[in-house]
């Protein structure tokens, strides 16, 4: 599945820590013996392409992404509606407290 918003989580993960793309191939080739050149990981980072499976978990370690799942769910959540970790956090607590659900639904005159 392609998704767009993958080569820009990379590139800001990338910024964020400072890495060049010459950094991130040579890291890749240092830590995993991947020899990756800087035109492919522009290409990810532009989405033209994107990473393997394991070649992502191997950025996401360089980048020091440690929660892969919840970075990615995150930053690709749609724009035009979102939601904050705080919002989150109620819907979850929300969804597991059916028992208090009414009372909340009254509470917000829903």
């Amino acid at each position: 599945m392609k998704n767009d918003q993958i080569g820009k989580i990379l590139k800001k993960y990338r910024k964020m820590n400072l890495l060049s793309v010459n950094d991130v191939a040579i890291e890749l080739f240092e830590k995993y013996g991947v020899d990756v050149a800087e035109k492919t990981i522009y290409g990810w980072e532009s989405s033209q392409a994107h990473p393997t499976a394991p070649m992502l978990i191997a950025l996401c370690d360089i980048y020091k992404i440690n929660n892969i799942s919840e970075v990615f769910s995150e930053e690709m959540e749609p724009k035009g509606f979102p939601i904050t970790p705080e919002e989150r956090r109620l819907i979850e607590c929300y969804r597991q407290n059916e028992d208090l659900q009414p009372i909340i639904r009254k509470l917000l005159d829903l």
